[in-house]
């Protein structure tokens, strides 16, 4: 009898995967099938023909759980962190013990003695390896999630009203740019040599290198976050609108030495992207575009004695695809980027929408879309990655407590760690077809 009981449920599981082309409403919704069965499709397989890779993003306290380590292994190849490579963890609450740094200009300030994230970062690097996985770094450089005393004198801002009155020069900002932008490329270098990674097999395969810093209110001549009228206050409401570095800068000087520093001290196989959301909307995209030209004829100087250039490989678009998303802009864009002469990957898809069938047939349009310009696409630069913001609906950035249907699973139950396939799961499928 338990056999037959075994049997039986199998036969239903294959029958309602075999039903999922055609399920949604106003027909039955999917199957809800646990993301770790082994008759489940995996997304990383499906599309392993169209992208060169497909990731999930998730907090450490997700990724440190052996089941979902199991699920990504699964379905992903392709990794990011959600918040633990940004500025205000890897610098931490203050700059502690210092020591001496002197520049490539030489500028000599002091440092802090540690960047107190890299221990965190050996472990989740050892997890990826653990799971063969490897991971997009996200990000370097950002005006959000960063500490503000990274951005004073002596690592003690003193305020005037919401504006530090005691920032540093930009001689010593590009100091302090450059020993964070080295001490976290050269720690992901060393550790890759002892664990047997290299040229061609790199853990960290690609950054964000800058992240956000075109206004989405900007104008041809003056479009960075911190000069336009919507960017120019630092806290509104306690979120900061404004950017530090332009405050410090006034320019987009710090931008270009970004990727500088980052060609200096990456291996040169690795991938090196802007980052930035709104990116499909007409405007923001000629903006992103002018910025790319800028850092690609940005000077050539000496970095850590070698003569450096700054270096962009790569696009990155957000796709926090919502109620003002047009799909036909989109794709405008995403031809614009790849024209430009940029590889795109599509870095923190996810889909703002409280109806399971709205979401999944915008997963539907979106990935059918999307896969136009993988592999098989006829020009020379390509979608090479697709990385859903999210393993599941209730932890999402939009969750609007589980009440949006923004990715590709959700819990089971009440459970933490063990989660099941949302309608957009199969849409996702069946668009690789």
């Amino acid at each position: 009898m338990k056999k037959l009981i075994n049997f039986l449920g199998m036969m239903l599981l294959l029958l309602a995967t075999s039903m999922f082309m055609s399920c949604g409403e106003p027909e039955p919704p999917c199957p809800e099938i646990d993301w770790l069965d082994p008759e489940l499709p995996s997304v990383k397989e499906t599309y392993q023909d169209i992208f060169d890779s497909f990731g999930f993003c998730c907090s450490s306290w997700q990724f440190n759980n052996p089941k979902v380590q199991q699920g990504l292994a699964k379905h992903a190849n392709s990794f990011t962190l959600e918040n633990e490579l940004k500025p205000a963890t890897m610098l931490g609450n203050s700059a502690g013990s210092l020591k001496d740094f002197t520049d490539s200009n030489g500028v000599t300030i002091k440092v802090p003695d540690t960047l107190s994230g890299l221990k965190q970062l050996g472990g989740y690097l050892m997890i990826l390896k653990e799971n063969n996985l490897k991971m997009r770094g996200h990000v370097l450089t950002w005006h959000s999630q960063t500490p503000e005393w990274f951005f004073a004198k002596d690592y003690k801002p003193t305020y005037n009203g919401d504006l530090i009155s005691n920032l540093v020069s930009k001689e010593e900002m590009t100091a302090r740019h450059e020993w964070y932008i080295k001490t976290i490329l050269e720690y992901v270098s060393d550790w890759e040599t002892k664990n047997g990674y290299g040229e061609g097999n790199r853990i960290i395969w690609a950054w964000d290198v800058v992240n956000e810093a075109v206004a989405d209110d900007g104008t041809k001549t003056n479009y960075l976050r911190g000069a336009t009228s919507s960017t120019k206050d630092i806290k509104p409401d306690g979120f900061p609108a404004g950017s530090r570095w332009y405050q410090i800068y006034g320019n987009d000087e710090f931008i270009i030495n970004a990727f500088r520093f980052a060609n200096a001290y990456a291996p040169s196989d690795v991938l090196l992207a802007y980052n930035d959301y709104n990116e499909y909307q007409p405007n923001k995209c000629e903006q992103i575009l002018d910025l790319i030209d800028k850092i690609r004829n940005g000077a050539t100087k000496t970095i850590n004695g070698k003569s450096v250039a700054p270096r962009i490989d790569v696009m990155g678009m957000q796709s926090h695809i919502n109620q003002w998303t047009d799909l036909n802009n989109y794709e405008s864009c995403l031809k614009k980027y790849l024209n430009a002469g940029l590889d795109v990957h599509v870095t923190e898809f996810d889909v703002e929408k409280p109806s399971q069938s709205v979401a999944k047939n915008h997963y539907s349009q979106y990935f059918k879309m999307l896969k136009k310009y993988g592999k098989n696409y006829s020009g020379k630069n390509k979608i090479r990655n697709v990385t859903i913001w999210g393993i599941n609906n209730e932890f999402s950035w939009v969750s609007k407590n589980g009440t949006n249907y923004p990715l590709l699973f959700k819990r089971k139950g009440n459970s933490f760690d063990s989660f099941v396939t949302n309608d957009s799961f199969f849409a996702v499928i069946d668009a690789a077809k």
